[in-house]
């Protein structure tokens, strides 16, 4: 079978078969900067979020501003054979995500509670957790804007393609910060990826996965006139950043100018990082643990990219620990 059509194929399947405003609540830290040791949640609906763990694990190791950190990944999945983008409605998924997070604060009492999912960060303000709860929720989307919105303003020729899951790009939650802070429509372009994810947590280095990238990015080239501007490539599902090298030859390979990928997933947890607080500790030690209410299918995968850089969190993946009553 040729390659295109291979991609037409695969992409017709997905699209047949498928189904995150800004608006972030920035909550009072000052109290969590006064403790010596602290539990960090950070939750996902699905395994891309373990990287946005393995990043804040290895500056907070530097940074000495806590004597011990305990680190939980809990995998805010309800189902293990389908997700948040296949649930019927906005209440439902609102509804789902509020059971996750009186989840996570019943088992674990958290200090602070990261949400590392972008589908689930444009959702969570509208949670009752949030209004009723003195636990401390960032998510993922306003790292994602900062982001975008610092290398807009150095270029100001250049553009974003904003790539994403389908509620993502249906909140449009990047784009309108991004537009309230007075960036011209025209600089901003969003691409759905339906089932990219998927394919990336089964196999980031796959051949599917390859063209699954190679044709989103192709469509959304389509609406960018070719006028020698850079072109940024901002992932903005946490899954995404596994397959790196697959967006940077899908953009490489074409006619546009590459400005380079830009990945919340390792600024989301900066502000941990305050520097008036580094080096309170002579060393800041780190526990990792791995939960999930369902069976992990690709936890094999995931323990793959983990084990050589950070085989601590590799052995939390490999022993993670399935909770039924976890929300």
């Amino acid at each position: 079978m040729n390659r295109p059509f291979t991609i037409f194929l695969l992409l017709f399947t997905i699209l047949f078969t498928s189904e995150e405003s800004s608006g972030q609540i920035k909550p009072d830290l000052n109290g969590l900067f006064q403790k010596e040791n602290i539990t960090i949640v950070i939750t996902d609906s699905g395994l891309g979020g373990l990287s946005v763990m393995n990043d804040i694990a290895e500056k907070l190791k530097l940074s000495g501003s806590f004597s011990h950190v305990n680190m939980i990944f809990v995998n805010a999945l309800f189902d293990a054979n389908t997700g948040y983008n296949s649930l019927q409605s906005r209440e439902e998924k609102i509804t789902v995500l509020n059971r996750v997070l009186n989840g996570i604060n019943l088992h674990y009492s958290p200090d602070i509670i990261l949400i590392a999912c972008n589908t689930l960060s444009v959702l969570y303000k509208e949670t009752d957790f949030v209004n009723e709860s003195k636990t401390p929720v960032i998510g993922i989307v306003q790292a994602g804007v900062d982001l975008i919105s610092e290398n807009l303003e150095k270029y100001p020729d250049s553009r974003v393609i904003i790539f994403g899951t389908e509620t993502t790009i249906e909140e449009d939650s990047h784009k309108k910060a991004l537009l309230q802070q007075n960036m011209n429509n025209q600089r901003i372009i969003t691409k759905a990826c339906p089932q990219l994810q998927s394919y990336i947590e089964q196999n980031p280095n796959g051949e599917e996965t390859e063209m699954l990238i190679s044709a989103y990015m192709s469509e959304a080239l389509e609406s960018i006139p070719n006028d020698n501007g850079l072109v940024f490539t901002s992932l903005n599902c946490s899954h995404f950043g596994y397959s790196e090298e697959f967006w940077k030859n899908a953009i490489e390979s074409s006619s546009y100018k590459s400005g380079g990928i830009l990945n919340p997933n390792f600024t989301m947890g900066n502000f941990l990082m305050e520097e008036k607080y580094r080096f309170r500790y002579p060393e800041t030690k780190i526990t990792y643990q791995v939960v999930s209410k369902v069976e992990l299918l690709n936890e094999k995968s995931m323990f793959n990219i983990f084990n050589a850089k950070s085989p601590e969190l590799a052995k939390a993946i490999d022993h993670y620990e399935i909770i039924a009553d976890l929300f």
